[in-house]
């Protein structure tokens, strides 16, 4: 095995756990969005960890790009990404305000699973 062999293993080596570790951010967001009651905190769930991630995961591939042409454009998209994710979820949580969809307020008790539902009075 000659050196080029050998650094071009670490590179790959090092993307795939870079992008691992987006797709391990992504893979918390997407529970967050399931569990967090109402539409503002599942929103700060998936902008944190969506954004991050997904920057995270362009990052990686950036990092296996073969040319530097590509990973120049793949960090641009990044920077992208980092722009335009909260921007957009901005956006949705103003109209959501404007609508006037409230937020939760007080203590939230997540539903247990195989509980029964209680009406409780407000």
């Amino acid at each position: 095995m000659d050196a080029g062999a050998v650094l071009e293993f670490l590179q790959l080596g090092v993307s795939g756990i870079v992008v691992a570790a987006g797709l391990l951010l992504i893979a918390g967001g997407s529970l967050g969005l399931l569990r967090f009651p109402d539409l503002y905190t599942r929103l700060h769930a998936a902008n944190v960890a969506d954004v991050v991630g997904s920057v995270i995961v362009v990052i990686g591939l950036a990092i296996a790009a073969p040319d530097w042409a590509i990973a120049v454009r793949l960090l641009l998209l990044a920077a992208l990404l980092m722009a335009l994710g909260p921007t957009l979820t901005h956006l949705v949580a103003q109209a959501a305000h404007a609508a006037g969809l409230a937020p939760i307020a007080g203590r939230y008790a997540a539903p247990r699973p195989g509980a029964t539902h209680k009406s409780t009075p407000p």
